[in-house]
């Protein structure tokens, strides 16, 4: 099964040489923090940077043909049980009507230390892929 990347010149792109979102079999996975374009983060702000993540991920779905409505599932990390609450009322905003799967974890920390909330989604595609 063949694969391909995405990529979108909206959002931030590292140095390292990952994929930003990756299609395989009608499936495309994208993961991302809520970095924006310039590569910073909402000091502190949970909701700016859980609301980036999803607009990061929504970029590179339509980069590649579709929408936020074909995400099946969603990993969230987050660093804090304090943050728990704000990262749901954003992520429930975004995904209201068919919200995907989602698994949700607690972690003691993520790439960078400014980093609250990282999101790693799957959208299927389909024939759009």
């Amino acid at each position: 099964m063949p694969k391909r990347a995405v990529s979108s010149p909206r959002v931030f792109k590292t140095t390292r040489p990952f994929a930003q979102a990756t299609i395989a079999g009608g499936f495309m996975f994208v993961c991302f923090t809520g970095r924006d374009p310039e590569g910073k983060f909402a000091i502190g702000d949970v909701r700016a940077q859980t609301q980036q993540a999803i607009d990061n991920i929504r970029m590179l779905i339509e980069e590649a043909g579709g929408t936020l409505d074909d995400v099946v599932k969603c990993t969230v990390y987050v660093t804090d049980r304090a943050n728990w609450e704000p990262m749901n009322d954003v992520y429930f905003a975004n995904f209201k009507d068919n919200p995907p799967h989602r698994v949700s974890c607690i972690v003691s920390g993520l790439g960078s230390p400014d980093c609250l909330v990282e999101i790693d989604a799957t959208a299927y595609l389909g024939d759009k892929a």
